[in-house]
């Protein structure tokens, strides 16, 4: 069991990686930008993804693909920052357009958590891990891109 575990050790490092980030990214653009400050759609969400890419970054470093001490941390950055933008694009407009999508077929709605009396959009949180899922589209260029980082 051991064996098959360690195996499989970058493959689930990277998910618990992308996780955290996508956490992050969820606390930050959603609840802290939209929700609280009351920023635009699109640039909370970019806010949040721009806050979780150190997350991502040194996560994925270190539990992915077990490099803390490569001595290539700025070129593994430079690479990971242009694999990062690519993403960036994906997810931002996958998330705005899938919102647009959303609106248009169920309308603008809120709804009420009970017991903490909280009131928020699914719409808004449902297109928002729509947009990091549809990264998802993308992971076999993204993994052997981050595998790349490694093998300089």
């Amino acid at each position: 069991m051991k064996r098959k575990l360690s195996k499989h050790k970058s493959f689930f490092g990277y998910f618990a990686a992308a996780g955290s980030g996508v956490i992050v990214q969820y606390i930050v653009g959603s609840i802290l930008c939209i929700r609280i400050l009351g920023t635009a759609y699109e640039t909370g969400v970019s806010i949040g993804y721009i806050a979780s890419v150190p997350v991502g970054f040194i996560l994925t470093k270190n539990l992915a693909f077990s490099s803390k001490k490569s001595g290539k941390t700025n070129s593994e950055i430079l690479k990971y920052l242009v694999v990062l933008f690519f993403s960036y694009i994906i997810t931002v407009k996958g998330a705005y357009y899938t919102l647009l999508a959303l609106k248009a077929m169920f309308g603008e709605f809120e709804v009420t958590l009970p017991i903490i009396d909280y009131k928020f959009s699914p719409i808004g949180t449902i297109s928002h891990f729509a947009g990091w899922a549809s990264v998802l589209f993308s992971i076999i260029s993204l993994t052997n891109s981050l595998l790349f980082l490694t093998q300089e």
